[in-house]
């Protein structure tokens, strides 16, 4: 069980964040997880779900696949298990090949299906996990996706960890029957 009440009417809105919260409706028709907790400041939910439509529906040179990746990327560095179980299924559907998402849940080498899906892996993991992305790495992920295509990543990156602060503090499970996020092996 979460550890706040997930805020999803709009009659538990504090005073004043009525806006807000139609502004989250106006963007899913309903309150979704990481919404539901961030609500408890009901600016920073609104904006968190502008943020989310911008990455994931508004990437110009991102596919849907490659959002997809980097979300399950960003989710599988920073051990965010409701991220993982809600995107999976979808990144399957948008092209990721599940070889690569069983390799990256697993923390194994990532097989090279395409070089934009290594590509976001490694970028992922030198951005997230090292904090220090190589002169190289760089270049390579400019060359492919430009660099608007660069930013795009980047972005969904930060986003999904806003998020994931959110679903990390408050212990918000995955959906009944979500794909688990594999545990780190010690």
């Amino acid at each position: 069980m979460t550890r706040l009440t997930p805020i999803v009417t709009r009659e538990q809105v504090e005073a004043g964040g009525e806006e807000a919260f139609d502004r989250v409706i106006a963007s899913r028709g309903r309150v979704n997880a990481p919404a539901s907790m961030l609500m408890y400041v009901p600016e920073v939910s609104a904006i968190s779900t502008a943020m989310s439509d911008a990455v994931r529906f508004g990437a110009k040179t991102l596919t849907e696949g490659d959002v997809e990746l980097a979300i399950l990327c960003t989710g599988r560095e920073f051990d965010i298990p409701y991220i993982w179980g809600q995107h999976v299924e979808l990144a399957v559907t948008k092209g990721v090949d599940r070889a690569v998402i069983d390799a990256l849940g697993n923390l194994e080498p990532i097989p090279s299906t395409t070089t934009r899906h290594t590509l976001i892996t490694r970028f992922a993991h030198a951005v997230i996990r090292d904090h220090l992305v190589p002169d190289e790495l760089f270049e390579a992920v400019r060359a492919e996706f430009g660099e608007r295509g660069l930013m795009e990543i980047v972005s969904v990156f930060g986003h999904v960890m806003t998020s994931g602060c959110a679903l990390i503090a408050t212990d918000y499970a995955p959906e009944s029957g979500a794909p688990i996020l594999p545990p780190r092996k010690a």
